[in-house]
């Protein structure tokens, strides 16, 4: 029976589980001998300092850790370069699904709104007020769309709604009235893949020119292009090709897709296809199941990770010890040594982050069910 205490009153925890959320504690990174991150961002921050915006893929097996992968190299580049890094989970897709539905629902849904805006209305004013046409003239210099200025050049009408640039911008079916508000003929819903590709990398250009950052996209989830059929992936292609492009320059683009091996990648990522040959063999980073010598050190970092600054650890397993005959820790607590080998045992095969620490959770969870003051090897199952 479950007593009033806690999971975390009982082992000394922060919370009753061992989830690594990649968001909110992209900081930790539990250790592992085969990824380098401080190698992964060096060669980011060379790319950087010789104006090739970086292009990377981070691959591997799904639960391997690659999303949290991707925030740590993130958050570790953020911290040495002048970075605007927006993460995009890739929406789902259906088989009819074109560039257009990542455009849409998942890269200009993650920029926002509020930070396109404010780009496009940083750029009027640093080329300066001036009447219409003048105007019009100075932002099809500044941005070098003659299209996209007309709309833009609406923002200083005080009437003029801003939900309708966005509208625009962001790939939504527009009426014909309002069209002819922003001085368009047609909306981006029939644009070419490279046209959505265009605005993203305008979009980068402006980050650069207007906040002295660089625009990194995490596009994360990419493996979801799985689904996608022959008959529009090409739009994809098309669009992952300019923006990976060496010439494409402002924007840094960071790709996560899930795969048991490079052939079960999505078309468009296949070693040998268009989009693979820009990005190159060395800018692909290969996320495995845990190497089986990291498991015990990977572990041990989890625990601690969790473990409540203050906790009386010494008391913790001093009444560890008390109950039970198995070998009792402080490094390893709330787990014995024995239950660690028999979990090991029960995931050989399978031994990638999420499967370690969605174990140790249940294991957690069980030990406290069955009333236990420490998770020991007969609970494994």
């Amino acid at each position: 029976m479950v007593t009033s205490e806690s999971i975390e009153e009982r082992f000394g925890l922060v919370k009753p589980n061992f989830i690594v959320d990649p968001d909110m504690e992209a900081n930790f990174y539990a250790y592992r001998s085969d990824v380098n991150i401080g190698a992964v961002v060096e060669s980011l921050q060379e790319d950087l300092l010789t104006r090739l915006s970086p292009k990377r893929l981070v691959w591997g097996p799904f639960g391997g850790g690659k999303t949290h992968t991707l925030h740590k190299i993130v958050g570790e580049l953020n911290k040495i370069t002048a970075i605007h890094s927006v993460y995009v989970d890739c929406p789902d897709l259906t088989r009819r699904a074109t560039f257009l539905d990542l455009y849409r629902d998942g890269i200009m849904r993650a920029i926002g709104q509020d930070f396109v805006l404010q780009l496009f209305e940083a750029t009027l004013r640093r080329v300066g007020m001036a009447l219409r046409d003048e105007l019009l003239k100075k932002l099809r210099d500044a941005l070098g769309d003659e299209d996209l200025s007309k709309a833009i050049v609406r923002l200083v009408d005080p009437g003029f709604s801003k939900l309708k640039l966005w509208a625009f911008i962001s790939g939504v079916s527009l009426n014909r009235t309002d069209l002819a508000d922003l001085g368009q003929t047609q909306d981006l819903t029939v644009a070419e893949s490279s046209r959505l590709a265009e605005m993203l990398i305008l979009l980068g250009r402006l980050t650069q020119e207007n906040l002295g950052k660089t625009l990194v996209l995490v596009l994360d989830e990419m493996d979801r292009l799985q689904g996608v059929g022959v008959e529009t992936i090409v739009t994809f292609e098309t669009g992952f090709r300019r923006l990976v492009d060496p010439n494409q320059k402002v924007v840094a683009i960071l790709i996560g897709a899930s795969a048991g091996a490079m052939a079960d990648m999505p078309e468009i990522f296949t070693e040998r296809g268009a989009v693979m040959s820009r990005i190159t063999r060395d800018a692909v980073v290969e996320i495995r199941a845990l190497p089986a010598p990291d498991v015990d050190r990977f572990i041990k970092d989890i625990i601690t990770h969790f473990r409540k600054p203050d906790a009386d650890i010494p008391g913790f397993v001093a009444r560890a010890k008390a109950s039970s005959t198995e070998t009792v820790t402080p490094d390893l607590f709330p787990f014995t040594e024995e239950a660690i080998v028999a979990l090991k045992g029960r995931l050989t095969g399978a031994m990638t982050p999420r499967e370690i620490t969605l174990n140790m959770t249940r294991l957690l969870g069980r030990a406290h069910r069955l009333n236990q003051t420490v998770v020991t090897s007969d609970i494994v199952r």
